[in-house]
């Protein structure tokens, strides 16, 4: 039943978003959108790029940091980045699938084994889902009035991403509950490893939040009351876009997020001109972080003697 709901998701979410996105644009002036992407705005973005590229160290150290605890292997810092940065942009060809596939196989050609690997990604999507619902839990007594004009304003917009939203957290946490792979993936943990590994994660997505910030100020125009809940609506359409199965990268999910939570706080073309900043933004910062893996060598592989044990693959 947990796989049927989550293939259906993983056809019926993106569709749904896509289908929205058309209907959207079909409603907006166009022509004014230009406006919003002057030399200005422009300039941030890319200033925004480059410092969402050097965030996903963070990432890749947090991970690795992972992989050494599952595998009892030593992860030089080359090696992180370079197996988290050649994966990170293939999300955006086939998908997310696809993106943690790539880093599991290079991982396993380093002899890091085929279970420590998927037990430091497992670990890290749970630590993106706690670290941004620590912001949002953080952020919720500033945006209690917001939200609830939001969705008197745009209530019926809203509500079908909300049902999608809690659909996908309840069939991914259905999911892990039952199934017993999933179960086998949690590893032995200690407090040392969770502090160090939730303190990268929490910098990444503030570092997320605060671009975001610094992008919607020139661009949506919005008064310094409002931020809080910006904020809390950018970084909500980010976590449906992740739990989404199907959509590379949420693509087409954040950004009708996005154009359904912020459109009461802004003009329509506004926000269509924020969406597809940060996701360009976002994207080149990636890019740029994929490709310098090509500067890192990982250095030696694990050597037979000090490989993982048959119980830690």
């Amino acid at each position: 039943m947990t796989r049927g709901l989550l293939r259906a998701a993983a056809w019926l979410l993106p569709l749904a978003a896509l289908l929205y996105l058309g209907f959207a644009l079909s409603d907006l002036d166009l022509s004014e959108f230009g406006s919003y992407l002057n030399s200005r705005v422009l300039g941030v973005a890319c200033i925004v790029a480059l410092l969402y590229g050097a965030g996903l160290y963070l990432l890749a150290f947090a991970w690795s940091a992972c992989l050494q605890k599952c595998s009892r292997n030593p992860v030089s810092p080359e090696a992180a980045v370079q197996l988290y940065a050649f994966a990170t942009f293939a999300k955006y060809l086939p998908g997310n699938v696809f993106h943690y596939a790539g880093r599991q196989i290079a991982a396993a050609r380093l002899g890091y084994g085929q279970k420590a690997p998927a037990q430091a990604t497992f670990l890290e999507i749970l630590g993106h889902l706690a670290a941004v619902g620590v912001i949002l839990l953080a952020l919720l007594p500033f945006t209690l009035s917001g939200l609830a004009a939001l969705l008197s304003l745009a209530g019926e917009q809203l509500r079908p991403w909300v049902f999608a939203g809690l659909l996908c957290a309840v069939a991914g946490i259905v999911f892990l509950w039952l199934s017993p792979k999933a179960r086998a993936l949690l590893p032995s943990l200690d407090i040392r490893l969770l502090s160090f590994v939730g303190l990268l994660q929490l910098s990444f997505f503030a570092l997320v939040a605060l671009l975001g910030v610094w992008l919607a100020i020139p661009v949506l125009n919005l008064p310094q009351e409002a931020m809080p809940l910006m904020v809390f609506v950018y970084l909500a359409s980010w976590l449906i876009g992740f739990v989404t199965p199907g959509a590379p990268g949420g693509l087409g999910v954040r950004e009708a997020c996005l154009l359904a939570g912020l459109g009461g706080l802004a003009d329509p073309e506004a926000v269509l001109a924020f969406a597809a900043l940060t996701r360009g933004a976002f994207l080149v910062g990636e890019a740029l972080f994929s490709v310098s893996g090509f500067l890192f060598r990982p250095g030696q592989e694990v050597s037979a003697q000090s490989r993982p044990s048959a119980t830690a693959r």
